[in-house]
């Protein structure tokens, strides 16, 4: 009797499918929170006397961050509802959907932070994100991949 790593792939794919979503809900909802100590890393200035001087242009920031929220959030259901209905069922195109879709996401996420050298913080969020996806990616990939297709 074989063990299969599909239903574990599944369930920790679903775990970072939900932990993405939350992650995403911050960044829409709360956006002048949680980029604060972005801002002051990378420009050396506080987000309040920013905010100050350049009201206009601080809320351009702030509107470019929940864009991006958005968009992740966005990512975050099509993870979801990849997984409910191709990933579950052990299908090669849901495999290769969120091979991309997950890398895409942790991968612009940490690639953000490396960009403007602040790793710090929330960084280990994004690398817990990172740790569930692999494992969700990687486990059920031999079993999947080794199937013939339909």
């Amino acid at each position: 009797m074989t063990k299969s790593y599909l239903k574990t792939g599944v369930n920790l794919m679903f775990a970072m499918g939900f932990f993405a979503l939350a992650v995403s809900l911050l960044w829409v909802l709360i956006t002048d929170v949680m980029f604060v100590s972005d801002f002051l890393y990378f420009t050396g200035e506080s987000f309040a006397d920013y905010l100050a001087a350049n009201p206009t242009y601080a809320e351009i920031y702030i509107i470019t961050k929940k864009l991006v929220g958005f968009a992740m959030f966005i990512a975050s259901l099509q993870i979801l509802f990849i997984t409910k209905y191709g990933y579950e069922r052990g299908e090669r195109w849901a495999w290769f959907a969120l091979l991309v879709a997950g890398g895409l996401f942790w991968g612009f996420l940490i690639g953000y932070r490396l960009l403007i050298g602040y790793v710090g913080g929330s960084m280990y969020t994004f690398i817990i994100g990172l740790i569930l996806y692999l494992l969700a990616i990687i486990l059920p990939a031999k079993e999947i991949l080794s199937k013939e297709p339909i």
